[in-house]
């Protein structure tokens, strides 16, 4: 109650005088609360080959599973090496009396996906965005799948990245399905893999229809999922927790 509260109070603030509150405080202090979430809810992360999110202003496209798949990316995001992340979220979240004045602190485009024009205004926002720079964070799914398997993808998506020129990251999400579901709350620790592919270069689809883009995307995202949904999750956390404090060392 008092983390949403203080959110609330950091959005009337930026409201009056967006500089007010600097943006780094805010992205920083929601990443802790995000951070924390996951910790109550007992989410491992294991991240795989996270060097290739690059510091640069790109489109970070991700399969959806569950509404927790951006805090997921946004409590792995390292301002120190990677540029923040912006998002595209339903208009719905706008209103939302639990979110909103959480996704005010950060940058947040909201989608009317009812409205063509309205998504054409959103995808030039998004440019402006990766020129900032920033990492725009899309799923093109447009709805959780609650499971592994990916829905169809939604074109549009794609034409922020050529019409930016900016290079796709494919993300692969696996096992963010679990986290809120009754069948597994008892079970522990919810392992959950992030998938980081290698960035895609804009000269390799600009003249390309998105489309095809759109399903080159979503089959290397796929070949993520599969690679990691049947694997020991367990023991790769712990593989995973190693690696990482002997590349500290």
């Amino acid at each position: 109650m008092r983390t949403i509260t203080k959110a609330r109070s950091i959005s009337k603030k930026i409201k009056h005088d967006p500089n007010i509150v600097s943006e780094e405080y805010r992205y920083h202090w929601l990443q802790k609360r995000t951070r924390y979430m996951l910790w109550v809810y007992d989410v491992k992360i294991i991240a795989h080959d996270r060097d290739n999110w690059i510091d640069k202003g790109c489109l970070m496209i991700a399969n959806h599973q569950s509404n927790v798949d951006p805090v997921l990316l946004y409590a792995l995001n390292d301002f120190n090496k990677t540029v923040p992340c912006a998002f595209i979220a339903k208009k719905e979240l706008a209103n939302d009396r639990t979110y909103k004045n959480f996704l005010k602190l950060i940058d947040v485009l909201f989608l009317d996906r009812e409205n063509p024009r309205q998504a054409l205004e959103v995808i030039k926002e998004a440019n402006d965005l990766i020129r900032v720079p920033r990492t725009m964070v899309v799923f093109p799914e447009g709805t959780c799948s609650r499971n592994q398997e990916i829905g169809e993808f939604h074109a549009g998506s794609f034409k922020i990245a050529q019409k930016s020129h900016a290079p796709i990251i494919p993300v692969s999400i696996v096992n963010s399905y679990i986290i809120f579901n009754k069948e597994f709350k008892k079970r522990g620790k919810k392992y959950v893999h992030v998938v980081f592919h290698k960035p895609i270069k804009p000269d390799t689809f600009m003249t390309k229809p998105t489309e095809l883009i759109a399903n080159n995307v979503k089959q290397i995202i796929k070949k993520g999922i599969e690679q990691y949904q049947d694997v020991d999750h367990k023991k790769a956390y712990i593989e995973y927790k190693a690696s990482l404090k002997k590349k500290n060392t």
